[in-house]
């Protein structure tokens, strides 16, 4: 198990050091923009998608963070690029229920590419830090 946590930690450093799809101009040209704030840990961010029909054709966001709510960004962009919108909502209520539960919940892991977050669960004060860019994505969501 502690090889585990120490993976997850890595691939975690990862994304916060290289993230994925973040968007370091303006998002003007989306869809939808949303954003999140996390006074605590002086999290803000902010998540634009494009459509194509009903599906997510890009996912990026922008702004600053700690290590794990931008970790976390950048694994939300990759695990719904590509889904459809209703897909990706489960998914945020997914990872939602995962995360209120912490550790030993019965809830099913998320998709492997997101399970590297489990490392966080073990820390409810992080949990914020997780949760922000996906509360911003399910609003981003509900406003379709």
């Amino acid at each position: 198990m502690m090889a585990t946590q120490a993976l997850y930690k890595k691939i975690l450093l990862q994304h916060y050091r290289q993230p994925h799809h973040k968007c370091e101009g303006s998002l003007d040209d989306a869809d939808v923009v949303r954003r999140g704030a996390n006074p605590r840990c002086g999290d803000e961010i902010e998540v634009g998608l494009y459509l194509d029909a009903q599906r997510l054709r890009q996912v990026v966001f922008r702004g600053r963070g700690c290590s794990i709510c931008i970790a976390s960004s950048s694994m939300m962009t990759d695990a719904v690029l590509g889904r459809s919108i209703t897909d990706a909502r489960d998914l945020c209520a997914h990872m939602h229920q995962w995360f209120q539960q912490g550790d030993g919940a019965d809830l099913a892991a998320p998709p492997a590419d997101l399970q590297a977050l489990s490392a966080v669960r073990a820390y409810p004060a992080r949990r914020r830090c997780v949760l922000l860019p996906w509360d911003a994505l399910a609003e981003a969501l509900d406003s379709l």
